[in-house]
């Protein structure tokens, strides 16, 4: 098991365990907006992210989600907030003490997270993942939540979409559906 030192998180893991989880991962295939921007920003992403998505084992290019865990992103005033989830094998801590397990159904109001600013437009949030995760032959696993902070790419078949951004665009499905 390798260490870990973010200011005072503290990540034991297996980088070996996580090369070969994500080896036999996907990558992302899905064609919305919102992952095709994601992958075309990747590069600022594993730059921003200096070396430690190599040091863990992670692949940003592959789609590791499982269950709700999926890209997520937020409308915000001049920015689109992505949220995307990676797993490894692995035990945290903050102030020396562990990280508990969230649990499943609505875990956020409980769930204690280990939180590490990379920069001003990406951070960590590090989850104590339950066993519904699925990662062969590991146990101990974490959520990293990449939080990644960037403009929407735009192109002629998006623009109608993105004037009202994407809550605003279901908005109006919703209501179209409803009449």
């Amino acid at each position: 098991m390798e260490i870990l030192k973010l200011g005072d998180i503290e990540i034991e893991y297996s980088s070996d365990i996580n090369r070969a989880f994500y080896a036999r991962q996907d990558g992302f295939y899905c064609d919305c907006p919102d992952c095709l921007n994601y992958l075309d920003k990747l590069p600022i992403v594993k730059n921003l992210m200096n070396g430690l998505d190599e040091k863990l084992g992670i692949d940003l290019s592959k789609d590791v989600g499982q269950g709700m865990d999926e890209l997520t992103p937020h409308d915000s005033k001049n920015h689109r907030l992505y949220v995307i989830p990676y797993y490894i094998r692995g035990k945290c801590k903050i102030n020396a003490k562990n990280l508990t397990q969230q649990q499943n159904g609505p875990i956020w109001p409980n769930t204690v997270i280990a939180k590490y600013q990379l920069d001003e437009n990406l951070s960590l949030l590090i989850t104590n993942t339950p066993e519904s995760v699925q990662f062969k032959g590991a146990e101990n696993i974490l959520t990293i939540w990449l939080e990644f902070k960037t403009r929407l790419r735009y192109n002629s078949n998006e623009k109608e979409v993105n004037k009202t951004g994407v809550n605003g665009f279901w908005n109006e499905i919703m209501k179209a559906l409803t009449k």
